[in-house]
């Protein structure tokens, strides 16, 4: 079964805003439905991030700027992975990274 979020990559993708910001981006490649396996893998695939962004190796390389992770999906997500993001959104929240399900503007 192919999940909609690869949890074994790190970043899908990383660019630094003219803010001195940084947008991560989280690409799903299917819908976002309520199986354990999507949610297990979208659970796994956002804390990946929040650890990446605090790393030295992040901020050396990046900075310290405010980071947005989106969760780009175009398809459909159901009502249990939303609520999972709204989770996840809180315990990023704590790092002051913000969590959005959506597509990055600048």
């Amino acid at each position: 079964m192919d999940l909609p979020i690869n949890p074994a990559a790190v970043f899908d993708i990383v660019g630094t805003r003219k803010d001195g910001g940084i947008d991560t981006v989280i690409v799903c490649s299917g819908p976002l439905d309520n199986s354990a396996a999507t949610l297990r893998s979208l659970d796994i695939k956002v804390r990946n991030y929040l650890r990446e962004i605090a790393s030295d190796n992040f901020i050396q390389q990046c900075g310290s700027g405010p980071v947005r992770i989106f969760v780009s999906c175009s398809h459909t997500v159901s009502t249990e992975a939303e609520q999972l993001i709204n989770d996840l959104a809180n315990l990023a929240a704590q790092q002051r990274v913000f969590l959005l399900l959506g597509e990055p503007v600048a």
